[in-house]
């Protein structure tokens, strides 16, 4: 990437249009990211679709995103990208030896280049893992480091939400590392400062500055993240309507307009938010582990119908199949009998997932492929139970 004087007249001009609407269309306030270093890597927190917008509001130094390949699939799209902000994109679910270069290449062509560590946006309203390779980037970026942390960003536009909301975001820098102050910190060091910085629990954030957080359907969809019961056990059995979240079993709670739990049946509910929620089912899974490996390798441990499986090539989406997604033991199948696609763990280089439903996956012959879903369902309990049977851990 050659950095050009014209994708800083367009940051420019285009920053002038976006703080009037951030600031009165989205409720955002923000301090100013004040930066001494010639260049800089900017992170922040990622807690919604409008991340680029928010940080670009606060930074009034020019700076290339770092974005996902999925976002830019319309050709129309990517050429229009690439004709104004040039953005950087990562492909998901694939090892990103190749965005790390881009960005180093940036920062040495002396622009600033603004990421999310963390990858994707927040699950369960706290600051998802970030990655030990990102002190590394930092260490040979040749470049200073800016933290910033978005507030309220999480229950205003949950990643599970069917219906966004209205209600206060603020924003505030938190740091600045020279890079004399980074040559002198260790990786380690690096890392622990860039997840301290970064670090926001929505739900804490309530008890000191509570925010109303109004809208229509607030619970809907919320079966993305949340799949395990805590009453019975059962694993996507959970449903949801209205403002009401529920199982098969009868256990049921209320999402109110503070983003917490109110109880809604006769059981006992043991987490009033979704961050306690979610912490709760992933060990859940990982105690369950043993067993899913006694099990009949024949067997899948989840499932979900009418998926469909596209293959990745060149920002183009090819339709191959309508089936039944399913993981077992050591492998996930698209479709069933002698003509489900079967992808062994081994043979996979990467897996994650994107936007509300999105799995995507990458395998180490090159081919790159998304599931999606026309009805609700969780991707996250895939990427939970790939990690653990793989023995990754899974934050």
């Amino acid at each position: 990437m050659k950095y050009h004087l014209w994708h800083t007249i367009v940051y420019k001009t285009a920053r002038l249009c976006v703080i009037p609407i951030v600031r009165f269309g989205l409720s955002y306030r923000y301090e100013k990211c004040v930066q001494k270093s010639s260049t800089a890597l900017i992170f922040c927190n990622h807690t919604t679709l409008w991340d680029h917008l928010l940080i670009g509001a606060a930074c009034p130094k020019h700076m290339y995103f770092v974005a996902g390949e999925h976002l830019f699939r319309k050709r129309w799209l990517r050429i229009l990208a690439n004709a104004t902000v040039k953005p950087i994109i990562r492909r998901k679910g694939v090892p990103a030896t190749e965005v790390v270069e881009t960005i180093k290449t940036t920062l040495a062509e002396g622009a600033n280049v603004w990421l999310s560590p963390e990858g994707v946006r927040s699950i369960n309203g706290e600051t998802a893992f970030i990655s030990p390779a990102t002190g590394k980037l930092v260490k040979e970026s040749g470049a200073g480091l800016v933290t910033y942390r978005i507030h309220g960003g999480y229950l205003r536009s949950p990643r599970w939400a069917a219906v966004k909301r209205k209600g206060p975001m603020y924003g505030e820098m938190v740091a600045e590392y020279t890079k004399e102050q980074i040559a002198e910190m260790s990786v380690d060091d690096l890392n622990t400062a860039i997840r301290r910085d970064l670090y926001v629990n929505a739900f804490n954030d309530q008890k000191v500055r509570p925010g109303v957080y109004r809208g229509e359907r607030l619970a809907e969809d919320l079966e993305t993240v949340l799949y395990v019961c805590p009453h019975c056990r059962e694993i996507a059995k959970l449903r949801s309507k209205d403002d009401l979240f529920s199982c098969d079993c009868g256990f049921a709670v209320r999402y109110n307009e503070y983003g917490l739990f109110e109880n809604a049946s006769e059981y006992a509910m043991p987490f009033d938010n979704i961050a306690d929620w979610d912490k709760w089912q992933r060990g859940y899974l990982q105690e369950l582990i043993p067993t899913f490996l006694q099990t009949t390798p024949a067997t899948p441990i989840v499932s979900d119908a009418d998926q469909r499986l596209y293959k990745i090539k060149d920002g183009e989406a090819e339709h191959l199949a309508t089936g039944r997604f399913a993981l077992f033991t050591d492998r996930f199948e698209f479709g069933e009998g002698d003509d489900a696609r079967v992808f062994l763990f081994e043979d996979i280089a990467g897996f994650a997932f994107s936007l509300q439903m999105k799995i995507l996956f990458s395998c180490k012959n090159g081919t790159y492929y998304e599931v999606q879903s026309d009805y609700p369902r969780s991707a996250i309990k895939y990427m939970v139970l790939y990690r653990y049977l793989t023995g990754k851990p899974c934050y």
